[in-house]
Protein backbone atom coordinates (compact mmCIF):
# COMPACT_ATOMS: atom_id res chain seq x y z
CA UNK A 1 0.00 0.00 0.00
CA UNK A 2 1.47 3.01 -0.99
CA UNK A 3 0.02 6.88 -0.58
CA UNK A 4 1.65 10.33 -2.10
CA UNK A 5 1.73 12.64 0.68
CA UNK A 6 0.09 15.79 0.23
CA UNK A 7 2.27 16.95 -3.29
CA UNK A 8 0.38 15.79 -5.97
CA UNK A 9 0.61 17.57 -9.21
CA UNK A 10 -2.94 18.94 -10.48
CA UNK A 11 -2.76 15.64 -13.08
CA UNK A 12 -2.65 13.15 -10.27
CA UNK A 13 -5.36 10.70 -9.49
CA UNK A 14 -6.18 10.67 -5.97
CA UNK A 15 -4.43 7.20 -4.30
CA UNK A 16 -6.90 4.23 -3.56
CA UNK A 17 -8.63 3.68 -0.24
CA UNK A 18 -6.14 1.48 2.03
CA UNK A 19 -7.84 -2.32 3.05
CA UNK A 20 -5.68 -1.68 6.24
CA UNK A 21 -5.61 2.22 7.35
CA UNK A 22 -2.74 3.90 8.23
CA UNK A 23 -2.94 4.41 11.70
CA UNK A 24 -3.46 8.27 12.50
CA UNK A 25 -2.45 10.92 15.76
CA UNK A 26 0.63 12.71 17.26
CA UNK A 27 3.23 10.83 18.33
CA UNK A 28 6.17 11.63 20.45
CA UNK A 29 9.35 10.37 21.23
CA UNK A 30 13.09 11.38 20.79
CA UNK A 31 15.41 11.09 18.26
CA UNK A 32 19.48 10.14 19.20
CA UNK A 33 21.94 12.42 17.50
CA UNK A 34 25.68 12.20 17.93
CA UNK A 35 26.93 15.18 20.02
CA UNK A 36 23.77 15.36 21.59
CA UNK A 37 21.62 14.42 24.75
CA UNK A 38 17.86 12.59 23.10
CA UNK A 39 16.07 15.11 21.12
CA UNK A 40 12.76 15.81 20.89
CA UNK A 41 10.56 14.38 18.02
CA UNK A 42 6.91 14.64 17.03
CA UNK A 43 5.60 12.83 14.43
CA UNK A 44 2.08 13.72 13.10
CA UNK A 45 -0.12 11.17 10.41
CA UNK A 46 -3.11 12.75 9.81
CA UNK A 47 -6.03 11.17 7.40
CA UNK A 48 -7.01 15.03 5.88
CA UNK A 49 -9.57 13.22 3.15
CA UNK A 50 -11.27 9.73 1.85
CA UNK A 51 -7.63 7.99 0.31
CA UNK A 52 -5.01 10.61 1.30
CA UNK A 53 -2.25 11.03 4.63
CA UNK A 54 -0.23 13.16 5.28
CA UNK A 55 3.16 13.46 7.84
CA UNK A 56 5.32 15.80 9.19
CA UNK A 57 8.06 14.93 11.32
CA UNK A 58 8.64 17.80 14.05
CA UNK A 59 12.38 17.95 15.33
CA UNK A 60 12.33 21.23 18.26
CA UNK A 61 15.97 21.66 18.76
CA UNK A 62 16.99 20.91 15.29
CA UNK A 63 14.76 23.09 13.11
CA UNK A 64 16.44 22.39 9.81
CA UNK A 65 15.53 18.88 9.82
CA UNK A 66 11.92 19.53 10.29
CA UNK A 67 9.59 18.39 7.06
CA UNK A 68 6.11 17.57 5.62
CA UNK A 69 6.39 14.84 3.79
CA UNK A 70 6.35 14.99 0.07
CA UNK A 71 5.77 10.95 -1.05
CA UNK A 72 4.51 8.36 2.15
CA UNK A 73 4.92 4.86 2.23
CA UNK A 74 2.96 2.06 4.43
CA UNK A 75 3.24 -1.79 4.03
CA UNK A 76 3.62 -4.33 6.43
CA UNK A 77 3.71 -2.18 9.49
CA UNK A 78 6.03 -0.48 8.04
CA UNK A 79 5.93 3.51 7.03
CA UNK A 80 8.57 5.49 5.21
CA UNK A 81 8.38 9.37 4.21
CA UNK A 82 10.65 11.06 1.92
CA UNK A 83 11.78 14.73 2.32
CA UNK A 84 10.83 17.17 -0.57
CA UNK A 85 13.92 17.96 -2.46
CA UNK A 86 16.34 15.72 -1.02
CA UNK A 87 16.33 12.32 -1.84
CA UNK A 88 18.85 11.32 0.85
CA UNK A 89 17.26 12.03 3.23
CA UNK A 90 14.20 9.93 4.29
CA UNK A 91 12.13 8.58 7.90
CA UNK A 92 11.54 4.71 8.06
CA UNK A 93 9.39 3.52 10.87
CA UNK A 94 7.98 0.01 12.49
CA UNK A 95 4.87 -0.18 13.77
CA UNK A 96 5.09 -1.46 17.26
CA UNK A 97 1.66 -1.22 18.61
CA UNK A 98 0.93 2.14 19.86
CA UNK A 99 5.12 2.50 19.50
CA UNK A 100 6.83 3.47 15.82
CA UNK A 101 10.29 2.70 16.32
CA UNK A 102 13.05 3.51 13.38
CA UNK A 103 15.57 5.59 11.84
CA UNK A 104 15.93 9.60 10.39
CA UNK A 105 18.55 8.20 7.22
CA UNK A 106 20.22 11.84 6.31
CA UNK A 107 22.50 10.89 3.10
CA UNK A 108 25.09 8.20 5.00
CA UNK A 109 23.92 9.03 8.73
CA UNK A 110 21.85 7.06 10.57
CA UNK A 111 19.61 8.64 13.39
CA UNK A 112 17.56 6.02 15.68
CA UNK A 113 14.24 7.37 16.59
CA UNK A 114 11.61 6.31 19.22
CA UNK A 115 7.81 7.42 19.06
CA UNK A 116 4.40 6.99 21.18
CA UNK A 117 0.96 7.71 20.44
CA UNK A 118 -0.20 11.01 22.45
CA UNK A 119 -3.48 11.60 20.93
CA UNK A 120 -4.92 13.00 17.86
CA UNK A 121 -2.62 14.10 15.07
CA UNK A 122 -2.21 18.59 15.61
CA UNK A 123 -3.72 20.64 12.14
CA UNK A 124 -1.42 20.77 9.64
CA UNK A 125 0.64 24.07 8.79
CA UNK A 126 1.47 23.55 5.56
CA UNK A 127 1.32 21.01 2.80
CA UNK A 128 3.23 20.02 -0.42
CA UNK A 129 2.82 19.11 -3.77
CA UNK A 130 4.68 18.42 -6.81
CA UNK A 131 4.17 21.00 -9.97
CA UNK A 132 5.30 21.92 -13.46
CA UNK A 133 7.07 24.92 -13.96
CA UNK A 134 7.37 25.28 -18.31
CA UNK A 135 11.01 26.49 -18.78
CA UNK A 136 13.00 24.34 -16.00
CA UNK A 137 14.31 21.08 -15.42
CA UNK A 138 12.70 18.37 -13.23
CA UNK A 139 10.02 18.81 -10.72
CA UNK A 140 9.20 21.64 -8.83
CA UNK A 141 7.86 21.98 -4.73
CA UNK A 142 5.18 24.23 -3.78
CA UNK A 143 4.90 24.50 -0.34
CA UNK A 144 1.61 26.34 0.81
CA UNK A 145 0.13 26.77 3.88
CA UNK A 146 -3.17 24.77 4.98
CA UNK A 147 -5.10 28.06 5.88
CA UNK A 148 -5.67 29.84 2.98
CA UNK A 149 -8.08 31.75 4.25
CA UNK A 150 -6.07 35.53 4.54
CA UNK A 151 -3.71 35.87 1.41
CA UNK A 152 -0.54 35.91 2.22
CA UNK A 153 3.21 36.75 0.66
CA UNK A 154 4.61 34.28 -1.84
CA UNK A 155 8.54 33.64 -3.39
CA UNK A 156 9.81 31.68 -5.70
CA UNK A 157 13.10 30.29 -4.71
CA UNK A 158 16.10 29.54 -7.69
CA UNK A 159 18.34 27.59 -5.58
CA UNK A 160 21.36 26.51 -7.53
CA UNK A 161 23.37 23.00 -7.15
CA UNK A 162 25.81 24.58 -4.72
CA UNK A 163 22.72 25.85 -2.32
CA UNK A 164 20.06 22.58 -3.37
CA UNK A 165 20.93 21.02 -0.08
CA UNK A 166 20.14 23.90 2.63
CA UNK A 167 16.98 24.69 -0.01
CA UNK A 168 13.98 22.64 1.51
CA UNK A 169 15.18 24.06 4.97
CA UNK A 170 14.34 27.15 4.18
CA UNK A 171 11.29 26.99 2.32
CA UNK A 172 10.13 24.46 5.46
CA UNK A 173 10.69 27.45 7.47
CA UNK A 174 9.72 30.18 5.51
CA UNK A 175 6.14 28.05 4.97
CA UNK A 176 5.71 26.96 8.81
CA UNK A 177 5.60 31.52 8.99
CA UNK A 178 2.47 31.67 6.65
CA UNK A 179 4.44 32.12 3.27
CA UNK A 180 3.70 30.24 0.22
CA UNK A 181 7.08 28.92 -1.27
CA UNK A 182 7.83 27.82 -4.68
CA UNK A 183 10.68 25.40 -4.55
CA UNK A 184 12.20 25.31 -8.21
CA UNK A 185 14.76 22.69 -9.62
CA UNK A 186 18.42 23.58 -9.20
CA UNK A 187 20.22 24.94 -11.97
CA UNK A 188 23.45 26.83 -12.95
CA UNK A 189 20.60 28.68 -15.31
CA UNK A 190 17.65 30.83 -14.87
CA UNK A 191 16.03 31.86 -17.99
CA UNK A 192 13.19 35.18 -18.37
CA UNK A 193 10.59 32.47 -19.19
CA UNK A 194 11.31 30.57 -16.42
CA UNK A 195 10.98 33.45 -14.38
CA UNK A 196 7.43 34.32 -15.91
CA UNK A 197 6.31 31.33 -15.18
CA UNK A 198 6.99 30.60 -11.54
CA UNK A 199 5.92 34.24 -10.96
CA UNK A 200 2.44 33.70 -12.75
CA UNK A 201 1.84 30.02 -10.92
CA UNK A 202 2.38 31.72 -7.31
CA UNK A 203 -0.08 34.25 -8.51
CA UNK A 204 -2.97 31.89 -9.38
CA UNK A 205 -2.54 29.83 -6.24
CA UNK A 206 -4.83 29.64 -3.66
CA UNK A 207 -3.97 31.54 -0.86
CA UNK A 208 -1.30 33.99 -2.55
CA UNK A 209 -1.87 37.87 -2.25
CA UNK A 210 -1.01 38.53 -5.90
CA UNK A 211 0.91 41.82 -4.71
CA UNK A 212 3.05 40.32 -3.04
CA UNK A 213 5.04 37.77 -5.23
CA UNK A 214 8.14 37.98 -5.06
CA UNK A 215 11.57 35.66 -5.83
CA UNK A 216 14.68 34.12 -4.37
CA UNK A 217 18.07 33.73 -6.85
CA UNK A 218 21.43 32.39 -5.77
CA UNK A 219 24.73 32.27 -7.04
CA UNK A 220 26.06 34.20 -10.35
CA UNK A 221 22.24 34.05 -11.60
CA UNK A 222 21.20 36.51 -9.55
CA UNK A 223 23.70 39.53 -11.03
CA UNK A 224 21.74 39.12 -14.09
CA UNK A 225 18.01 39.56 -13.08
CA UNK A 226 17.89 43.06 -14.22
CA UNK A 227 18.47 41.71 -18.07
CA UNK A 228 15.58 38.76 -17.28
CA UNK A 229 13.16 41.80 -16.17
CA UNK A 230 13.40 43.33 -18.64
CA UNK A 231 13.05 40.88 -21.15
CA UNK A 232 9.40 40.52 -19.52
CA UNK A 233 8.70 43.83 -17.55
CA UNK A 234 4.67 42.51 -17.51
CA UNK A 235 5.66 40.05 -14.60
CA UNK A 236 7.92 42.08 -12.39
CA UNK A 237 8.34 40.60 -9.05
CA UNK A 238 6.96 43.06 -5.78
CA UNK A 239 10.83 42.27 -3.86
CA UNK A 240 14.05 40.24 -4.04
CA UNK A 241 16.06 38.30 -2.02
CA UNK A 242 19.72 37.52 -3.68
CA UNK A 243 21.89 34.75 -1.97
CA UNK A 244 25.91 34.91 -2.42
CA UNK A 245 25.84 37.62 -5.73
CA UNK A 246 29.35 38.40 -7.31
CA UNK A 247 29.64 42.09 -7.70
CA UNK A 248 27.64 42.42 -10.95
CA UNK A 249 29.04 44.25 -14.24
CA UNK A 250 28.90 47.52 -14.25
CA UNK A 251 26.12 48.38 -16.72
CA UNK A 252 23.35 46.93 -14.26
CA UNK A 253 24.71 48.52 -11.45
CA UNK A 254 22.24 51.54 -11.98
CA UNK A 255 19.19 49.09 -11.61
CA UNK A 256 20.82 47.13 -8.67
CA UNK A 257 20.82 50.77 -6.55
CA UNK A 258 17.12 51.56 -7.91
CA UNK A 259 16.03 48.21 -6.05
CA UNK A 260 18.17 49.11 -3.01
CA UNK A 261 16.69 52.66 -2.79
CA UNK A 262 12.78 51.33 -3.32
CA UNK A 263 13.46 48.62 -0.56
CA UNK A 264 12.51 45.93 -2.20
CA UNK A 265 15.82 44.05 -2.10
CA UNK A 266 18.05 42.29 0.66
CA UNK A 267 21.42 40.33 -0.38
CA UNK A 268 22.27 37.59 2.03
CA UNK A 269 25.73 36.55 1.66
CA UNK A 270 27.27 32.84 4.16
CA UNK A 271 29.87 33.42 6.36
CA UNK A 272 32.56 31.86 4.42
CA UNK A 273 32.88 34.00 1.54
CA UNK A 274 35.38 36.46 0.99
CA UNK A 275 35.05 39.72 2.42
CA UNK A 276 35.64 41.75 -1.19
CA UNK A 277 32.35 40.07 -2.63
CA UNK A 278 30.42 41.00 1.43
CA UNK A 279 32.06 44.40 0.85
CA UNK A 280 31.25 45.01 -3.32
CA UNK A 281 27.09 44.16 -2.03
CA UNK A 282 27.46 46.56 1.21
CA UNK A 283 28.83 49.37 -1.65
CA UNK A 284 26.62 48.66 -4.26
CA UNK A 285 23.67 47.70 -2.48
CA UNK A 286 24.16 50.13 0.98
CA UNK A 287 24.95 48.39 4.66
CA UNK A 288 21.38 48.13 5.44
CA UNK A 289 20.06 46.02 2.51
CA UNK A 290 23.33 43.31 3.09
CA UNK A 291 23.41 40.27 5.71
CA UNK A 292 26.07 37.66 6.11
CA UNK A 293 26.60 34.85 9.38
CA UNK A 294 24.89 31.46 9.61
CA UNK A 295 21.95 29.93 8.30
CA UNK A 296 20.03 30.58 11.88
CA UNK A 297 21.63 34.12 11.37
CA UNK A 298 19.91 34.37 8.25
CA UNK A 299 16.75 32.70 8.85
CA UNK A 300 15.76 35.37 11.57
CA UNK A 301 16.75 38.42 9.43
CA UNK A 302 14.86 36.97 6.33
CA UNK A 303 11.77 36.46 8.41
CA UNK A 304 11.75 39.86 9.76
CA UNK A 305 12.49 41.49 6.78
CA UNK A 306 9.45 39.81 4.91
CA UNK A 307 6.71 40.36 7.71
CA UNK A 308 7.30 44.20 6.46
CA UNK A 309 6.83 43.12 2.78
Amino acid sequence: MAWVAGCQSRSDHPSRTAALPLPTGHFVGSLQAPGHPELRAALELRHPSQGHYDAELVLPELPNLSFVADTLTFDHDTLQLARPGLPGEALKLIRQGDFWRGTLRLDSARYPLLLVRRGPPEPAVYRVRRDEVAGTQGQALLFSPADESLPGLALAFFPTPATAATAPGWADALARQGHTVLLLPAADTLTAPALANALALLRRTAGVDTARVGVWVTGRRASRLPELLAENSASRPSFLLIQNMPVPPLATRRDWRAQAQRGRLLALYDPALPRAVVAGGRALLGSQRVRQGPEAYLQAQVSAWLRDR
